[in-house]
């Protein structure tokens, strides 16, 4: 028997070359895919403690937010009654403005010989109830009251005369703007 000889040696080196290259494949591979999944496995690991982190951060914060949003809640209340209490307190300098000069315009118009004894405000009207020592004295008020800013009509009530002399009398006025807001 003959021997074989290879007469292509280059195919042999091939085939080495070829064995050698996916050795080092298979060897990279073998590295790389362990310290990859290292990597992951780290990764993962410090995403876990940062989120257990953000949590306990998280806990500690609720106590403090829930106590801060209770107290701007009590200073959203209190700066409401504030605000209410200023409103208010507005509205009446409004009215004690408009009653003051409603007051002294009456003060101008009562005759000399007239003095009142009350004046009250009751479902939304005005009475004003006094004494005069004549008819003519009460006439005359009531005509100066018809004049009276902000007055819409002026009814006579009880006009009676006094055991001791003189009269008494009560009017009832309708205020202007009270009389607006039954007419809408």
């Amino acid at each position: 028997m003959k021997p074989l000889i290879n007469l292509l040696p280059w195919r042999q080196r091939q085939r080495q070359q070829s064995a050698q290259r996916w050795g080092a494949w298979l060897m990279l591979i073998l590295i790389i895919a362990p310290l990859l999944v290292a990597c992951v496995r780290q990764f993962s690991a410090w995403e876990i403690s940062q989120q257990q982190v953000n949590k306990e951060y998280l806990g500690n914060m609720l106590p403090v937010l829930k106590n801060i949003y209770q107290k701007r809640l009590l200073e959203q209340a209190h700066n409401q009654k504030l605000l209410q209490l200023q409103q208010t307190r507005a509205q009446q300098q409004r009215a004690i403005q408009v009653w003051d000069g409603r007051l002294i315009q009456l003060a101008d118009f009562l005759p000399p010989g007239v003095w009142l004894s009350a004046l009250t405000l009751q479902k939304n009207q005005f009475v004003i109830k006094g004494h005069a020592g004549f008819l003519d004295d009460v006439q005359a008020l009531e005509k100066e009251l018809t004049q009276l800013e902000g007055v819409a009509t002026v009814r006579t009530g009880a006009v009676q005369y006094e055991a001791q002399g003189g009269m008494s009398f009560v009017f009832t006025l309708t205020l202007s703007e009270v009389a607006n807001a039954l007419a809408n």
